[in-house]
């Protein structure tokens, strides 16, 4: 076995996608798996999939163009990032959907979509909570006046809003019925009625859990909560979701005793491959004090080293821990993305 290497265990995955993807259903709302996390990795896509989950979005065109390529065109796919210009031909070709936020880049894709006979839908990202992309809720009206009367390739499908992406305010209720009013006075005004409102990410699963969520949001967009089992507002664990479905195990290359009381383990992990601070080590007995390009360093914690100096333990009450031996850490949202990012962590798949 090659060290680190990620342990995903697929049956938790999927035991988290059918938990989520039920929930939102018996609200009247579609998931929208969100899969830049994992790169797309298509075997964990299939097992999305499989547990309900009927609609992909990423905000790299890469990781969109893998999963076109395996599932062929029919999948609706979304990207969920305002396109580059550089990259909205490709994106018509492989996604029906788009965020966008900017008239510039509307206008480009119209014009390509008229030079290959193409339409593209829109969804309208609206900065509310989050300070992170998006028009106001001011711009939203003009920005559809504009699109629905210069271009008509392209359509607008929805509304969406975003919360504690970059900002710390959690998401707010009115926010989001906000959208629901900027949507009832497009269908006033134009007789034209935006099919989809998106209400936000795993940070509003308080909202769907307990039912508050307005009526009119018929779609949210989910990532987090699946792979990781926690919303993202307060970041507490969601009930029946599995928050260890994955595991990254690194080997112990060096161990020194600093004294006759504190250890220091090296281990062969560094921030190439993921930063200390988005991974729990599992150990109860170390923490991470240090870490460099190459080197994770773990030290006895204190608490322990106080235990062992007023002799309430002794050395032999420690597990014995030698070079060789694996350190295991569950990871937090951005460990998994540095993870299933690194070239040089292995992925396993426990089915």
């Amino acid at each position: 076995m090659s060290f680190p290497y990620l342990k995903i265990n697929l049956r938790k995955i999927s035991n988290n996608a059918r938990l989520i993807n039920d929930r939102c259903a018996s609200r009247g709302m579609s998931v929208v798996g969100v899969t830049k996390s994992i790169l797309a990795d298509i075997d964990i896509v299939k097992i999305l999939k499989k547990s309900g989950i009927s609609i992909f979005g990423d905000s790299r065109l890469a990781n969109l163009i893998k999963m076109r390529e395996y599932f062929g065109y029919g999948q609706e796919l979304i990207l969920l990032r305002t396109p580059m210009l550089s990259e909205c031909e490709k994106l018509i070709e492989i996604c029906d959907t788009s965020m966008q936020t900017e008239i510039t880049t509307v206008k480009t894709i119209s014009d390509l979509c008229e030079r290959k006979n193409k339409n593209h839908n829109i969804v309208l990202m609206v900065e509310m909570d989050d300070k992170r992309e998006g028009i106001s809720a001011k711009q939203v009206i003009p920005f559809f006046d504009e699109v629905l009367k210069k271009y008509p390739k392209i359509k607008i499908k929805g509304l969406a809003t975003n919360a504690r992406c970059i900002s710390k305010r959690r998401p707010r209720i009115k926010s989001i019925e906000n959208l629901i009013e900027i949507k009832k006075k497009i269908a006033s005004k134009y007789s034209y009625v935006i099919p989809v409102i998106s209400g936000g990410n795993s940070s509003i699963w308080k909202y769907i859990e307990d039912g508050s969520i307005p009526e009119g949001v018929n779609e949210v967009r989910i990532g987090e909560a699946i792979f990781i089992g926690n919303e993202t507002s307060g970041y507490e664990k969601i009930k029946g979701a599995f928050d260890d479905s994955f595991l990254l195990e690194a080997e112990i290359i060096e161990i020194k005793k600093k004294n006759s009381l504190a250890y220091k383990i090296i281990i062969a992990l560094g921030i190439q491959d993921v930063p200390y601070k988005h991974l729990i080590i599992q150990n109860p007995y170390y923490d991470i004090i240090a870490q460099s390009s190459d080197h994770t360093v773990l030290s006895l914690k204190k608490i322990y080293q106080e235990e062992l100096s007023n002799g309430k333990m002794n050395e032999f009450d420690l597990p014995l821990l030698k070079i060789g031996d694996k350190i295991i850490f569950k990871l937090d949202y951005f460990g998994l993305m540095f993870s299933m990012t690194s070239p040089f962590i292995k992925k396993i798949y426990v089915k």
